[in-house]
């Protein structure tokens, strides 16, 4: 599906990655409540996220407080329905996913249940759940911050409850403890393609052609079981670390210094999911000025953009880099080249190798190098996920916060200590009763030497002796 298919359409498709939903719904609310539920307010002028473009036409722009390194997200127009996955790697029914409908928004009518249960195959069945209510997933937030105008769909393989055997979200959560159903994700992901497709099409959606559009992903395409194995088994593979490191190359080749913090921390292995200390090593985004890193700045005496070398940085994990390359690659090459045919993709080796792409149109799509070593078009953006009751200190070093008068008392405010790197435990034995015999013995023992030592001394002073 080229871009010039889906800018023809009535509604337009993003795909987003949230973190932190365990903690509160961190990542979807805090991105939502930007976009739209109320909109980010910028207490202070926006500024060109690189000072030395401020008098580039096309230059990307910034907040200084609260801190937003990237303002693209104001110019996303309004979402009118979501399609949240969750848990569909392990099934409560062979071969069936079910769709747990908000029953507002857009589609309130049930159509996009509608869509998805209409791309049901003789191998496969999609059935509306039974819950009545949609699980916990980004849509909650959705549906929460809209006030329920705004609503959409759950794609999950459970209906009222969660799979007994899939230790949900838990400690035993691995292919350790699982078996991992790499056929059932191929197929959802197929589907939800294909309903974001169609949905697309808006009132005259069109599943038929979005099944022609989009063929079905094979649960051995080498890519997809590169990923998930990556996903599953090991966070620190090749795949995500060609793209990480690719992406802090083409950071590096935009910035003022042409310089770079370096490819974040990796899932680890096993991977690890968690969500970990906020701070520039850790994905908070900050800005330089006259050499100096804050969290968020109002400061008057020294005016960002003095100096040319004043910037943002973002120093995303290994995991963010990577994802926000593979976007960059799976969508960045639907574009035409100038004589309105399909594109053939440059091969390159860094992102220099890309200035004279002719296939990367709109004044937003600057052409990057992918991981997979070809020129494509940059289309994807890094949102803070923090949780929405606290927010940077103004003039500080990041990983410093302050609590917010703003967050309408729906967050729980979850944070980590900030541990020292010498803290350390002591650990004794227990050694039962022996210890009490041992302290009582000792105590009797303290108590007979002062008394015979008081005796002793009137003795002697008695015998004028002392």
């Amino acid at each position: 599906v080229t871009d010039q298919q889906l800018d023809q359409m009535e509604n337009k498709v993003m795909f987003s990655f949230f973190q932190g939903e365990n903690y509160g719904y961190m990542g979807s609310r805090s991105f939502l409540r930007d976009v739209a539920y109320p909109g980010f307010q910028c207490d202070s002028s926006t500024v060109t996220a690189i000072a030395k473009n401020k008098d580039d036409a096309d230059a990307k722009m910034a907040c200084l407080s609260p801190l937003r390194h990237d303002m693209d997200f104001e110019n996303l127009g309004d979402i009118v329905n979501m399609i949240s996955v969750d848990q569909v790697g392990i099934l409560g029914t062979n071969s069936t996913f079910y769709v747990h409908d908000s029953n507002s928004g857009y589609y309130s009518d049930g159509a996009l249940s509608g869509i998805l249960t209409g791309l049901s195959s003789d191998d496969w069945n999609i059935v509306a759940a039974s819950a009545g209510a949609i699980p916990p997933t980004p849509l909650s937030s959705l549906v929460n911050l809209s006030g329920g105008t705004v609503g959409g769909v759950v794609l999950a393989g459970y209906d009222a409850a969660f799979v007994d055997t899939s230790f949900y979200m838990s400690h035993s959560d691995s292919t350790k403890k699982v078996s991992i159903q790499m056929k059932s994700i191929a197929k959802a992901a197929t589907i939800v393609a294909r309903a974001a497709l169609a949905a697309a099409y808006g009132e005259y959606y069109e599943a038929g052609s979005a099944m022609d559009a989009i063929e079905d992903l094979d649960k051995d395409d080498e890519t997809f079981t590169t990923l998930a194995s990556c996903l599953f088994s090991n966070g620190s593979c090749e795949l995500l670390t060609n793209y990480a490191t690719m992406e802090n190359e083409n950071m590096k080749a935009v910035s003022a210094s042409e310089s770079s913090y370096g490819v974040g921390a990796s899932l680890g292995n096993p991977p690890n999911y968690y969500v970990s200390v906020f701070d520039w090593r850790n994905g908070q985004a900050f800005v330089q000025v006259d050499g100096v890193t804050y969290g968020s700045y109002n400061k008057e005496d020294k005016q960002y953009g003095a100096s040319d070398k004043d910037e943002f940085f973002i120093r995303p994990n290994m995991l963010e880099a990577s994802i926000h390359g593979l976007l960059n690659d799976f969508l960045g090459r639907g574009s035409v080249d100038s004589n309105g045919d399909t594109a053939d993709l440059k091969s390159c080796s860094s992102t220099k190798d890309c200035s004279n792409v002719n296939y990367c149109q709109s004044s937003s799509d600057q052409a990057i190098c992918s991981g997979s070593k070809v020129c494509v078009c940059s289309r994807s953006h890094y949102h803070v996920a923090l949780d929405e009751a606290i927010i940077p200190s103004q003039n500080n070093f990041t990983g410093v916060f302050v609590v917010s008068d703003d967050d309408e008392g729906v967050s729980p405010m979850y944070t980590e200590p900030y541990w020292d790197s010498g803290i350390g435990v002591r650990v004794y034995r227990d050694s039962g009763d022996t210890a009490t015999w041992t302290l009582a013995l000792g105590a009797s023992a303290a108590i007979c030497s002062v008394v015979a030592t008081y005796f002793m001394k009137s003795r002697l002073q008695k015998e004028k002796l002392y």
